[in-house]
């Protein structure tokens, strides 16, 4: 059933009223209990510090290789200035790996030298 009133007639709320099923039941307003500070929200947890994390990753790479009978040691190319890791067995002394390799360091070393030419030349 649609009640439809006139914008000229004036209805007071005594005139009108709703069939039961169109009023939504409201239920009356609970009561909000104060925010206690353990409801506050909290932070995401902060993520370490990369050089802690690169710290405690060395650490364990350590362990590792000891527990392997190899050690590792870390060296400054003076030529290209690159990072180098090698690798060796501890009982033997013998070169294991090197991290990157001889040849990709000459390879820079030789990029490093011609920059700025016109033709590169890569001899071994």
């Amino acid at each position: 059933m649609t009640n439809v009133i006139a914008p000229s007639t004036a209805v007071s709320a005594a005139d009108w009223t709703a069939p039961a099923a169109a009023v939504p039941a409201v239920a009356p307003a609970a009561t909000a209990a104060p925010a206690s500070p353990a409801a506050a929200p909290v932070p995401p947890p902060s993520l370490p510090d990369p050089q802690e994390q690169a710290r405690i990753a060395a650490q364990q790479l350590q362990e590792y290789l000891r527990e392997t009978d190899h050690e590792l040691k870390f060296s400054i190319d003076e030529a290209t200035g690159m990072t180098i890791v090698r690798i060796y067995n501890s009982a033997t002394g013998e070169l294991v790996r090197q991290i990157p390799s001889a040849e990709i360091v000459h390879i820079a070393e030789v990029l490093r030298q011609e920059a700025g030419r016109s033709t590169l030349s890569l001899k071994a």
